[in-house]
């Protein structure tokens, strides 16, 4: 118990050296409260190096005393450093995508804007993002509203910054009853899920359902192309495209 405590103390202690330095941990740090001893090890580190670079203030010579690898992050030395440097200066490690793009994107309420003018502004909106080093990698059948609407969304959201490569935006979190993407990747066009069970076919969100239907069968398939060893060849009779949405039509003409 006592060991706890200590462990605890400790653990308050180095945050506020921290804290007392303006820096703010949670841009390059991640909390293991699980295992405090752990956590406590790697704040000691992190620590060291804060006060190792502040009385070298340089790169090189941090390298030759052997401070080679900054612990805040695994992406490469270079991008480490750069990251750490921003940090432990006061500026941000981490930007939401809306303010990497170019000033001059227009963005615009979807509900706002035609058939045509969805296509112009998912094709402007995705040059932006690549201008700011930003892939985007949806599938290519995806209507452009919902790529569109999809990017709106993904603008509130940070990533780390980057001194080399990019990041790159495909739009799959794994979870495939909630993606916008699901009748148009393979993946999520053979796998079943408790939701599809539950609603007797394929589980779609409303707003792909503007675009696509499923039938009943299309548990059926699921399920056959989901059983181990099976073919898991995608059967497009298991979705229909919807006749009565002047949206649908879009499906031929994502910008990519």
């Amino acid at each position: 118990m006592s060991e706890n405590i200590n462990l605890i103390l400790e653990n308050e202690s180095l945050k506020k050296e921290f804290a007392f330095r303006n820096l703010d941990l949670s841009q390059v740090f991640t909390s293991t409260t699980d295992d405090l001893e752990r956590e406590n090890r790697s704040l000691k580190y992190l620590l060291e190096w804060v006060e190792k670079y502040n009385e070298l203030a340089d790169r090189k010579k941090m390298e030759v005393e052997g401070y080679e690898f900054p612990p805040v992050g695994s992406i490469s030395p270079d991008n480490d450093w750069y990251l750490f440097e921003r940090w432990i200066n006061g500026l941000p490690v981490r930007k939401k995508y809306k303010d990497q793009i170019p000033q001059n994107c227009t963005l615009k309420n979807p509900c706002d804007l035609d058939d045509e003018e969805i296509i112009y502004g998912t094709q402007e909106l995705i040059k932006a993002l690549e201008a700011s080093g930003t892939e985007i990698a949806f599938n290519d059948e995806v209507p452009a509203r919902l790529v569109y609407e999809h990017l709106l969304e993904t603008l509130d959201m940070e990533n780390e910054l980057l001194i080399e490569g990019g990041w790159t935006l495909d739009g799959c979190t794994g979870y495939c009853p909630k993606c916008f993407q699901r009748p148009w990747c393979e993946q999520g066009s053979s796998s079943c899920w408790n939701e599809d069970e539950q609603a007797g076919e394929m589980f779609l969100i409303d707003s792909v359902k503007k675009y696509v239907s499923a039938s009943p069968v299309s548990l059926q398939i699921l399920q056959t192309v989901s059983e181990p060893k099976q073919d898991s060849k995608r059967d497009k009779n298991n979705l229909n495209i919807s006749s009565d949405n002047s949206e649908s039509d879009l499906d031929d003409e994502i910008p990519f």
